[in-house]
């Protein structure tokens, strides 16, 4: 099962818009790689990538909040902090037990709805708030 955007899932912000479609394409890219049995060196190399773009889109979204002084914060940087945690667990499990079908449907669980919840609870939050200031 893929990661779909849909318009439900604008938050407004054209940046933040267009940086979770690229997450939800590398997230697929990661889950397609694990899926398809690519070896352990292509699955390591597109969760890095895709480590390395989820770090740039939280800092910069984090930015923003803080240039905006939004209230929810600390809270989005938390959740922030845990995904972050997530992938290097994930990296962790894969470079200890190698890739594998019940790895992958683990983290299409977990890391899909992680983003469909956060986007949905915290960041259409901050979507309005930053229109309204």
């Amino acid at each position: 099962m893929q990661m779909l955007w849909d318009s439900k899932l604008a938050v407004g912000v054209d940046k933040i818009d267009n940086q979770h479609k690229e997450l939800f394409n590398r997230m697929n890219s990661l889950m397609d790689a694990m899926k398809e049995g690519k070896g352990k060196n292509e699955v390591m190399g597109t969760l890095k990538f895709l480590e390395e773009y989820a770090n740039r889109h939280f800092s910069d979204e984090e930015e923003l909040q803080r240039k905006n002084n939004y209230p929810k914060f600390e809270i989005q940087h938390k959740e922030h902090e845990e995904f972050k945690m997530a992938l290097k667990d994930l990296r962790m499990k894969l470079e200890e037990q190698g890739v594998s079908a019940m790895l992958a449907i683990n983290l299409q669980q977990s890391m899909c709805g992680w983003w469909k919840k956060h986007i949905k609870e915290l960041d259409m939050d901050l979507g309005k708030y930053l229109m309204s200031v």
